[in-house]
């Protein structure tokens, strides 16, 4: 793990998803989640990248898992030189 921070944000609360913006990741990083080949392999690139760094918005680590195993991921997108994320609101 590293000393980078990620800058994370709710930007939107909408039926059962918040969707969240995801500042910090290097333009090759988001783009190792952008162009994976299988909505799968995007979900586990983002997991593995949020679990690399400290954030702003939960302490400690392991945010990846708390939002792929916890909540779910339901979409990721490009937006401005950072992701938008949409997480379910609770763990199922």
């Amino acid at each position: 793990m590293t000393n980078k921070k990620l800058h994370i944000e709710r930007h939107l609360s909408y039926g059962a998803l918040d969707s969240f913006i995801v500042e910090g990741l290097s333009p090759n990083e988001m783009n190792s989640i952008l162009d994976a080949d299988t909505w799968e392999q995007k979900t586990i690139k983002l997991q593995k990248l949020l679990n690399e760094y400290d954030n702003d918005y939960r302490d400690g680590y392991f945010l990846g898992d708390r939002w792929a195993r916890g909540y779910g991921i339901y979409g990721i997108r490009h937006f401005g030189g950072h992701l938008i994320v949409d997480i379910g609101k609770s763990c199922d």
